[in-house]
């Protein structure tokens, strides 16, 4: 099974090389992440005494069975949204980047501000948990400026993007956060192949790959590092054994995958399932102020569900796996939930392709979460989106041109 789980992901990795514009697609993506997150911890699982052997086989089944809906959802036949079919005023696009931008980056550096107990490697609530909700702001701002001065150079553009990444770069630096790394990369890379038609080198990319794979597993040093009496050092940072680390999590298994087999046996021993009602809780726990309406009153819109195991103890700052909330959904049905990801992000990336902003601005943001659906949470791209419909909707309905003026913008 482990041989066939590796089998199954080097196709998605060589699927995307076969074609310069698949490596910003779906299915090559949940293929990297897989294997620079996931992959590396199987092997030393198969093998350890205390993973039972049909625990482990379930589970490693249900992930060949999601990553294989995730290619089959990513069809060729795809059309574009007519949702996303608008036509938008690049000055007042930038004027909306400014203001995300600003805003956010108020949120920014008040969570820069705040001790690193409270918002490295930690499950944060409260104050923080509000700083980082508007804080989106800012890349949201970020998306519209680089799209714009991609499209078209322009001083004031190109001041909102170095005025971003700065703050982006400040959060990458001393929380080693691989979600924004990725995320600013993406955008940068994406809005050059929706404007200019050019992909970064597919060696290049694999490269990447492996590289990234090293860094992936050497990031909770990392953040031990930035959390020191010390901070971050030259020093510090060049003794971090990148092959060590990596070689450690192949022999001797990884937490997050040991969760999923834990949490897919237990689903699979009580056959209790939650039917997707957890997404629902997830977005009145992130979207429903209790300061503000009261924490009965939240508690209220949550829908009872079934219980989570209780014969184990998840590492803090560890996760389940998409795989465990799939499972827990609807048992091995559960991986329709990747079909139906794929499917809608192949026809937001077809609007995108189309030359369709709105397309292009949704598909930039949704990458990093919807390949978080496989390693984190499949609910994190909904939250994305609900986020998006709160907040960009808004202020870029504000940016349409009237009717009368509309025309497609030239490519």
């Amino acid at each position: 099974m482990t041989g066939l789980l590796f089998l199954v992901v080097f196709a998605l990795l060589a699927w995307g090389m076969t074609k310069e514009s698949r490596i910003y697609e779906f299915p090559f993506q949940i293929g990297a992440v897989t294997f620079a997150f996931i992959l590396v911890q199987v092997p030393g699982l198969a093998h350890d005494y205390f993973v039972p052997d049909a625990a482990f086989i379930k589970t490693v089944a249900f992930m060949i069975l999601c990553l294989s809906m995730c290619w089959l959802g990513w069809t060729r036949s795809a059309k574009p949204f007519a949702l996303l079919e608008w036509t938008f005023s690049e000055t007042r696009l930038l004027f909306a980047a400014m203001c995300f931008s600003v805003i956010g980056a108020y949120f920014y550096f008040a969570l820069s501000r705040l001790p690193s107990e409270l918002t490295i490697a930690v499950q944060m609530t409260g104050i923080p948990v509000i700083f980082v909700f508007f804080s989106r702001l800012l890349v949201y701002g970020l998306a519209i400026s680089v799209l714009c001065l991609v499209r078209r150079f322009s001083l004031a553009a190109l001041a909102v993007v170095t005025f971003d990444v700065a703050f982006i770069a400040d959060r990458i630096v001393r929380g080693g956060s691989r979600a924004d790394t990725v995320e600013l990369f993406m955008i940068f890379a994406l809005a050059w192949w929706f404007y200019r038609g050019r992909a970064i080198p597919r060696s290049l990319a694999l490269c990447g790959l492996v590289f990234g794979t090293l860094l992936m597993n050497s990031v909770g040093e990392y953040r031990a590092i930035s959390k020191s009496d010390s901070g971050l050092t030259w020093q510090d940072i060049t003794e971090i054994d990148l092959v060590g680390n990596t070689s450690a999590v192949l022999s001797r298994g990884g937490d997050e995958f040991r969760n999923a087999i834990n949490r897919v046996s237990y689903t699979n021993e009580t056959m209790q399932f939650d039917y997707g009602l957890s997404h629902w809780n997830n977005i009145i726990f992130s979207f429903v102020p209790a300061q503000l309406l009261g924490t009965k009153f939240k508690a209220d819109l949550m829908i009872p569900l079934p219980s989570v195991a209780k014969d184990y103890n998840p590492i803090l700052g560890t996760t389940e796996t998409g795989l465990a909330d799939a499972f827990q959904s609807f048992w091995y049905f559960g991986a329709i939930k990747f079909f139906l990801l794929a499917y809608i992000l192949r026809r937001i990336f077809a609007s995108a392709d189309s030359g369709e902003f709105a397309g292009q601005f949704v598909y930039v943001l949704s990458v990093v979460p919807a390949m978080h659906a496989i390693s984190h949470k499949t609910d994190w791209i909904l939250m994305v989106w609900v986020h998006m419909a709160l907040f960009a909707v808004p202020i870029l309905a504000f940016t349409l041109l009237p009717s009368r003026h509309r025309s497609a913008l030239p490519s």
